[in-house]
């Protein structure tokens, strides 16, 4: 039998990792599901208002009323930022996108009335875009290390050791995204909800827990060890 001390040591332990528990699960819910901030949402106003800026592709204005001119998307994970991705990444989706081997309903009216051109010229401008600042998030270290060692052992094969993404295999760049858009993305092809994923990526986070995806989310929207694609 423990001795009374002891007892109340272990019992104080449990309730500081419960707190930590708690408080992890919190902060990566409210990470999941928040807005725009004043700055971010002021931003979105004004690029809905401005006009295209010079050397925005023609062609781009059917991407622009969701994705924005600046590319930036939007904050609570509703449509991802595009600024910065890989032009191979994007150049690719659209070509699929176009000839139908994708299917995103909101997508496909306005990608298959693109020519091969202007698909690349949309890729270019994109990717040459600098990418929306980072989401700070509150995760603690101990999530963030977490999302750190999730990542490297499902994804980093494939997106690369940071999320920066691989043109060969076509990886997105992933550091710096939005942890909504991640998180949702990543349980609706982990759910197969969503068909438009690879078969190797299903595979990949097929029996990955919700809780890992949510850190794995939050350690990529950081961006940190992002490079420029």
């Amino acid at each position: 039998m423990l001795a009374p001390p002891m007892r109340i040591f272990l019992t104080i332990a449990a309730l500081l990792v419960i707190v930590i528990l708690v408080g992890g699960v919190a902060s990566l819910t409210w990470l999941m599901t928040r807005g725009p901030s004043e700055a971010q949402a002021a931003r979105i106003a004004a690029v809905l208002e401005s006009t295209a800026p010079p050397g925005e592709p023609a062609a781009y204005a059917h991407c622009a009323s969701c994705h924005l001119h600046d590319g930036a998307g939007r904050p609570d994970g509703s449509i991802p930022g595009l600024a910065g991705q890989r032009q191979a990444v994007l150049e690719n989706k659209l070509h699929r996108l176009r000839l139908g081997i994708t299917r995103l309903p909101v997508m496909d009216p306005f990608a298959r009335t693109l020519t091969p051109k202007e698909i690349t010229e949309i890729a270019k401008y994109l990717s040459a875009l600098p990418a929306a600042e980072s989401a700070v998030t509150p995760a603690s270290n101990v999530v963030r290390d977490r999302g750190a060692s999730r990542y490297a052992l499902h994804c980093a094969s494939c997106h690369g050791a940071n999320g920066e993404g691989h043109d060969g295999l076509f990886a997105s760049r992933l550091c710096g995204q939005y942890a909504g858009y991640l998180y949702r993305r990543l349980h609706e092809i982990a759910t197969r909800a969503r068909g438009d994923a690879d078969a190797i990526m299903q595979d990949a986070i097929a029996h990955v827990s919700a809780g890992e995806l949510r850190v794995i989310a939050a350690w990529l929207a950081e961006g940190k060890g992002c490079v420029a694609p």
